[in-house]
């Protein structure tokens, strides 16, 4: 596997920027003042958007400097920056109401709106073409407006704690299901279509465990951090980056259990 990626090991609460062709970790982040860091998103050349449980910091991807740090929360799962520079705070109680809110924030970082509704989980939160919010709130995943009215909803046999959802160029939606270990797709009816990468469907040493982040090459195949569990001394429990190609067969994996316990934050670069 030839790729290079920034990597959240969950495990040891490290972020990485790592070559996977030369094996190198070309820049390493403690995360211990970036508690529980989940989401991220390239924002330009330069500069990457981490979400992290109190916040979102922005990120020279290059060097791993810091560039700009906003903490006023807790709880915070998922942080996402609109292309009119707003950045939408997504996570549990950031309002004082017990429920799931979404914030939006100016470039400044003045609160600009709260969207709010009942319910006790949510995790990564992706803004779909159509300008709808897909929530992912364990069981299955919500399709909403931005006051997240429910507009409908995803589920599959097996998704708990699904962690990323996201709309595809056809219309449909593609689902990782966490503890169930697979890949789900929706077509644009809502309707499960097919699902892939579950134990059973690859060799038994990949350990499919807790499906979360995924990202997209420039071919379309889709890579998948398979994450293994808690804390230290997972990394040698399974592989820990996935590819599939275009039909859902793994063609490929890579693992650094040395380095990495638990593979779970991916984004491209």
């Amino acid at each position: 596997m030839k790729r290079r990626f920034l990597g959240i090991d969950e495990g040891l609460q490290r972020l990485h920027l790592i070559d996977t062709a030369t094996q190198d970790f070309i820049w390493t982040l403690d995360l211990k003042d970036y508690p529980l860091a989940r989401d991220m998103q390239r924002l330009d050349e330069e500069r990457v958007l981490v979400g992290y449980d109190h916040g979102y910091f922005e990120l020279e991807w290059r060097t791993g400097r810091v560039l700009a740090d906003c903490r006023r929360w807790k709880d915070v799962t998922a942080a996402h920056r609109r292309a009119d520079g707003n950045t939408l705070v997504t996570g549990m109680n950031l309002d004082g109401r017990n429920g799931v809110n979404v914030l939006t924030l100016s470039p400044n970082g003045e609160l600009l709106h709260t969207a709010y509704r009942e319910g006790d989980y949510v995790r990564l939160m992706r803004v779909t073409p159509q300008g709808t919010y897909l929530l992912c709130t364990n069981d299955h995943i919500k399709e909403t407006t931005p006051e997240l009215v429910e507009l409908r909803r995803f589920s599959a046999p097996g998704f708990e704690h699904a962690w990323k959802a996201e709309r595809m160029a056809d219309g449909s939606t593609i689902v990782s299901a966490g503890y169930g270990a697979f890949m789900a797709v929706f077509d644009g009816e809502g309707r499960l279509a097919r699902r892939f990468g579950a134990a059973g469907e690859v060799p038994q040493a990949v350990a499919p465990f807790f499906y979360a982040t995924y990202a997209f090459t420039p071919d379309g195949q889709l890579l998948v951090a398979n994450w293994q569990g808690h804390g230290p001394e997972n990394g040698h429990k399974g592989a820990q980056l996935l590819q599939f190609d275009k039909d859902g067969q793994l063609v490929d994996s890579w693992s650094a259990p040395q380095r990495i316990s638990s593979l779970q934050g991916l984004l491209l670069v």
